[in-house]
């Protein structure tokens, strides 16, 4: 996986969670935090294996002095 891979599906799911943040705030329907709730943890998941990536090549780097 390439680092503009997991930008790309940040953007991607951060994007559809404000789309259903707008309609939960327009409806009030609570079928729509589930959802939300979900696109948050796949957001802060991508934030940890962005975390991670940077942190190997970072590794990589040294190694290769």
């Amino acid at each position: 996986m390439k680092a503009i891979d997991l930008i790309n599906t940040k953007n991607f799911l951060t994007g559809q969670l404000e789309l259903y943040k707008i309609e939960f705030v327009n409806t009030n329907n609570n079928k729509y935090l589930s959802t939300m709730n979900d696109f948050d943890k796949a957001i802060k998941t991508i934030n940890y294996l962005e975390s991670a990536l940077r942190r190997l090549v970072e590794e990589n780097k040294q190694l290769k002095l």
